[in-house]
């Protein structure tokens, strides 16, 4: 049989960095700007503790918490008695230093495109719409002109209820810019208010932050569907 100090010491080293993180920013009270975050790392558990070894930039310096689980509080109380306790503990242990900081435990490193349930149809529709606001913006006549004379649109435009093509002619042409800055507005009140606390609260990078704002800026509320499915 493996050595379970050595199983523990290895998953939590290789795939819970930023549970690590987390428990010398809480437990050892380390401002996490000054933690260098790949540098924390397990060196020792064992039924009464777990000992944590970090660098620090600023004075830059290697540290080591060592935290005994009878110290190291957390919501549900566990207490570790038994190798089997450990991964219990360590979870709860990660969930109340998120929370204390005001994040969920795991980081969000994704962005999802929609999908082709109702409200990801609704977003797709909503990139074509962003083209042609955008163009009759510019010019109200120039997607009319383009399609003037292409037998096969008029065609298929015939088949349109009357009222659809009233509504196309107000919004989309006669009004298109108007239209189109009140979308831009409410959606980026939706990202100041929604989208960007979520992402905030499941720490999800730069990069992955710009992608959510770009699909909600353009989308609107499929968006938050997908996102709080994606954290829930």
């Amino acid at each position: 049989m493996s050595d379970p100090s050595a199983r523990i010491i290895s998953h939590m080293n290789r795939d819970h960095q930023l549970s690590l993180n987390d428990y010398v920013v809480v437990y050892g009270t380390v401002d996490s700007k000054y933690l260098v975050e790949d540098s924390v790392h397990i060196t020792k558990v064992d039924l009464e503790q777990i000992v944590i070894e970090y660098d620090l930039i600023n004075p830059s310096k290697t540290k080591t918490l060592a935290l005994y689980w009878s110290d190291a509080e957390e919501y549900e109380k566990i207490e570790v008695k038994s190798w089997s306790d450990i991964k219990g503990k360590l979870i709860a242990m990660a969930k109340y230093c998120a929370n204390k900081q005001g994040f969920e435990m795991h980081k969000l490193t994704k962005a999802e495109w929609p999908d082709l349930s109702l409200s990801g149809l609704f977003g797709w529709s909503m990139y074509p719409q962003w083209m042609v606001l955008i163009l009759n913006s510019y010019n109200p006549e120039i997607l009319r002109n383009l399609f003037a004379n292409d037998a096969l649109f008029n065609r298929l435009v015939k088949y349109l209820p009357s009222g659809a093509i009233r509504f196309y002619k107000y919004a989309g042409e006669t009004h298109a810019s108007k239209v189109l800055l009140t979308i831009v507005v409410l959606h980026l009140i939706e990202i100041f208010k929604e989208t960007g606390p979520i992402l905030k609260k499941n720490r999800a990078p730069g990069i992955v932050r710009a992608k959510w704002y770009f699909m909600n800026l353009i989308e609107g509320f499929p968006v938050l569907i997908r996102l709080k499915n994606l954290t829930k």
